[in-house]
């Protein structure tokens, strides 16, 4: 046996985990973080006061052989009918360790994958882009549709192209040619099916580590799903946000890609995750296509979805991806980037989205319009059109995940008080069942800019969110927030509540809560700080200690370290069309004040000016002067 393959086998460092490859996964999932459904306080700023600390810990444990994950945080997203999606937050070092795991065996692997094959938002963007593109230019160059496509065969054909758009088919379904058929298929339960066995089969066939593949499993089988004291039943991957699952049941899924292309070829074959499509020509031609698929995924024992499998003719294609509807919002986003330049571009603006809206409602219960609609949502944010008001809530219950876009297009396009009045309402509505829901319309709070008169009722629901006074759905990750709305909007009873949260000796506040609590109220000075760290020595509360190591870290800078300054950065909202600086960015702008050295100070005043020199609003200008002082 080689020496090289020897020394895997031995306790000690495995090749392909290091200090380096484990601070470039960090890297990637600190800039993610901000995007997650669940935010931590300070976007787990801790991880970053002192990396060295925790990555060689952590590398000392694997080399060990003491290494074991510890018990993952677990939420729901909703989906729709009252049914939810499980959700895996590991650890920070576990998901570190994964991600810097899955990243090394899918290097090895990009021989396997075929053409039109896809698992990541960013390569399927590039791919429909450059589509999006050629298909633009062949229909610009010809001057006679026949020479674009020769090969299809269609009554008026010029009126075809007219109709169906052949630049919005590229970018869509990506063929270089147009089809008379499109089969579409997709995977039941896919993430909760996928035998560990399988995985397993992906990874031996590749130049991985042994020991490297027997850590995957060992962290696999501790972030799964499973019984309390039952042992692992070796199937389903946990469901993570951070693309560490998604990249292994993508591998999982080459041998099926192979039998695919075997069937229909390489240009004719596209997937997006479990979601694939396959040109033909006749419906016969597709059916069997579709027997093919249910066989091959059989061989992975796992199930397509029948409801959403089908052979659809050009015309139900076209329905389907909605090609004519996407072409007219793809305008209407042009216009946009124009609307502010004039009153005539603004109202031009706003009357090609009433008239997408307007060809958009025949066909609300067809194919993937939740997407356009969520376009949809966005455009008239941007235009400041109220059309959408009446059917915000109905469309969050019957779309949860689309409650971000469709809070946001409510908090733009009203007052505070009227988005106060909305989220209360849909909290309370009996049919409002899932704990995402509330926890995104509480984090749209962060982001309002009050009048006056609204203060007062901004500061009442942050006292009740941080009591809990209501049973609703999520009530404690809501809670977790709230500090947040007290730092933006509060005043000193806000702050006294605080103090009252953190001072909790009969530890009866959620934990989420103490540690988002004791973060802003020791923000607000070194004494308060000491306050912190006093009542962290009395009640040996762990995410206190936490807190008070983090900070301790940071009153011993001598200067601010190049790994804060993504942290810091303004952020763009997509609904608004503006910019603004994150709650959060302010919290870690507050923390790093309390460090005494002159060149730390400076340097976050130095960050203020540059940030009160930015396109943001009059409303962030006056918070960034109140609170970064």
């Amino acid at each position: 046996m080689p020496a090289s393959r020897q020394n895997d086998l031995l306790p000690g460092q495995i090749r392909g985990i290091s200090r380096t490859s484990l601070w470039k996964a960090w890297k990637v999932i600190r800039t993610e973080i901000k995007h997650s459904s669940v935010r931590d306080i300070v976007d787990f700023l801790d991880y970053d006061v002192n990396p060295d600390v925790w990555i060689n810990r952590l590398l000392a444990r694997i080399a060990s052989g003491e290494y074991e994950p510890d018990t993952p945080t677990r939420f729901t997203l909703g989906k729709s009918k009252g049914f939810c999606r499980t959700m895996t937050l590991p650890a920070v070092p576990d998901l570190v360790l994964y991600r810097t795991i899955v990243d090394y065996i899918y290097s090895r692997s990009r021989g396997r994958k075929h053409k039109n094959v896809f698992f990541l938002r960013d390569d399927l963007s590039k791919a429909q882009k450059i589509a999006l593109d050629e298909a633009t230019g062949r229909m610009k160059d010809a001057r006679d549709v026949e020479s674009v496509d020769g090969g299809y065969r269609f009554t008026g054909r010029r009126s075809f192209y007219n109709w169906l758009r052949f630049d919005q088919y590229r970018k869509h379904l990506l063929y270089e040619e147009t089809h008379d058929f499109i089969v579409v298929a997709d995977i039941a339960n896919f993430f909760d099916t996928i035998l560990h066995s399988h995985v397993a089969e992906a990874v031996q066939s590749l130049p991985v580590p042994p020991r490297m593949a027997g850590l995957l499993f060992f962290v696999l089988e501790h972030l799964s799903i499973r019984q309390d004291y039952s042992s692992s039943h070796g199937i389903s991957l946990p469901t993570d946000e951070f693309d560490c699952s998604r990249t292994l049941a993508h591998m999982v899924l080459f041998p099926h890609d192979d039998a695919m292309v075997r069937v229909v070829g390489e240009n004719h074959y596209v997937r997006w995750m479990d979601d694939q499509n396959m040109a033909v020509r006749t419906r016969a031609e597709g059916l069997n296509v579709l027997k093919e698929v249910g066989r091959s995924l059989a061989r992975l024992h796992l199930t397509p979805n029948s409801q959403k499998s089908d052979v659809l003719s050009l015309k139900a294609a076209r329905r389907h991806y909605h090609l004519d509807l996407n072409r007219m919002l793809d305008d209407a986003e042009a216009l946009s980037r124009k609307a502010a330049s004039s009153k005539t571009a603004t109202i031009r603006f706003q009357r090609k989205v009433k008239a997408i809206w307007k060809a958009a409602q025949p066909h609300e219960t067809v194919g993937e319009f939740p997407k356009i609609l969520k376009r949809l949502y966005r455009l008239a944010g941007l235009a400041r059109l109220t059309i959408f008001r009446d059917r915000a809530a109905s469309d969050i219950l019957k779309n949860p995940s689309l409650v971000e876009r469709i809070a946001g297009y409510y908090r733009c396009t009203g007052t505070t008080l009227q988005y106060i009045q909305f989220m209360t309402e849909l909290m309370e509505n009996p049919e409002q069942t899932y704990p995402d829901v509330n926890l995104v319309l509480t984090e749209i709070l962060l982001r309002l800019e009050p009048e006056k008169d609204a203060l007062a009722r901004l500061r009442e629901l942050t006292k009740t969110l941080i009591l809990s006074s209501r049973d609703i759905p999520g009530k404690g990750e809501c809670a977790a927030v709230a500090p947040l709305l007290a730092l933006r909007y509060g005043d000193a009873p806000a702050l006294r509540l605080l103090k009252r949260c953190v001072q909790d000796r009969k530890q009866t506040s959620p934990a989420a809560l103490v540690r988002a609590a004791a973060f802003v109220y020791a923000s607000r000075s070194p004494a308060a700080f000491e306050e912190v760290r006093e009542v962290a020595g009395t009640i040996l509360r762990n995410h206190l200690s936490t807190l008070v190591l983090l900070i301790a870290e940071i009153q011993r800078y001598k200067s601010v370290p190049d790994r804060y300054i993504p942290r810091l950065h303004s952020s763009t909202d997509s609904v608004a069309g503006t910019s603004f600086v994150d709650m959060r960015v302010i919290l870690t702008a507050r923390l790093l004040l309390l460090c005494p050295e002159i060149a730390v100070r400076n340097w976050v005043m130095e960050w203020r000016k540059k940030t009160l020199a930015s396109t943001i609003s009059n409303y962030d200008r006056r918070l960034v002067r109140r609170l970064v002082r």
